[in-house]
């Protein structure tokens, strides 16, 4: 049986092992999905490095496709730290992580309860909540080694995602949260291909969306800072085109903005270059990188919003 790559419950793999080192397909199971459960369970290795460890130890020839019922060799699980200060540096990692997710938790509910209440004040009608992220929202880099080779293009006749996938790249993040599935860069780009979502080498936004059951509508548009705003406390992500100094010259790149901080007025971003967060602010009418951050960036007066659309069956 043939699985897709992208499917609603693809994150979520309900599969049972026959051991510690093997894996039955279940229908709607993927290697990502499987490697997402991998990685939860304390196997070491990025979602890429563990499909490609899949694909290896199983002689797999195409990853998107995998059988009901095959058994999978999996990889090895994390050794136990043999010295107390692997220990200490573990229980650390994951002490912070846990303060920050309570942390993210109360302030969700926070600004819950501050929107009800100014709802009730000023009798506003509630807003339909928006289609939740998967649970650990995903963050791509255009040139891990699991899909930068991949060409831009129809016939892949264009750059490759690590030359000049950002755009790519971003939207595939973007999607990601808006359909609460992963969709990889690559998974995207054998979509743009399918449906003919290239001019050239260059991303048709038109038929992006399609790559996901939603199908959102994306809109290319001339950046306008209070409608990022909007899409972003609607839960919304906004693809962002900015630049950034190349030895000298200035080099156009495409990033996901992901939320804002009304209180700082800071902007979180998720960067194709890095696969790493960025953090932006306003400056007049456009927005660039906060200072201290790595790579700098401004705004170059163009955005792509996403309609999030509605789930479509058939």
């Amino acid at each position: 049986m043939s699985v897709r790559p992208v499917s609603p419950g693809s994150p979520e793999v309900s599969g049972p092992s026959l051991d510690a080192a093997s894996w039955v397909v279940q229908r709607g199971d993927t290697l990502s999905g499987i490697a997402h459960q991998l990685q939860r369970q304390g196997v070491p290795g990025t979602t890429a490095e563990l499909i490609r460890a899949l694909v290896r130890l199983n002689g797999i020839a195409n990853p998107d496709h995998i059988e009901v019922g095959q058994v999978l060799t999996l990889p090895p699980r994390a050794e136990r730290p043999r010295i107390d200060e692997d220990l200490v540096s573990v229980l650390g990692r994951t002490a912070r992580h846990g303060a920050e997710t309570f942390r993210m938790q109360v302030d969700e509910q926070r600004a819950r309860l501050e929107n009800a209440l100014l709802r009730w004040v000023h009798r506003v009608p509630p807003e339909p909540a928006p289609a939740r992220p998967p649970a650990v929202a995903p963050r791509f880099r255009q040139s891990d080694p699991a899909w930068r080779s991949e060409r831009l293009g129809v016939s892949g006749e264009g750059p490759t995602l690590a030359q000049a996938g950002c755009a790519v790249t971003a939207c595939a993040m973007a999607l990601s949260r808006i359909g609460g599935t992963v969709l990889t860069p690559d998974a995207l780009l054998r979509h743009l291909r399918a449906s003919g979502g290239f001019q050239g080498p260059l991303l048709d936004w038109s038929a992006a969306g399609a790559a996901i059951p939603r199908r959102p509508r994306a809109s290319p548009a001339d950046l306008d800072c209070a409608r990022v705003d909007r899409e972003l406390d609607a839960g919304h992500p906004v693809l962002l085109r900015v630049v950034h100094d190349v030895q000298g010259r200035a080099r156009q790149h495409w990033i996901c903005v992901t939320g804002r901080d009304a209180s700082t007025g800071q902007y979180t971003a998720d960067d194709p270059a890095t696969g790493r967060a960025t953090v932006l602010v306003r400056e007049g009418p456009a927005l660039a990188s906060l200072d201290g951050e790595r790579v700098r960036y401004t705004s170059d007066g163009r955005m792509v919003t996403f309609d999030p659309g509605t789930t479509r069956r058939g």
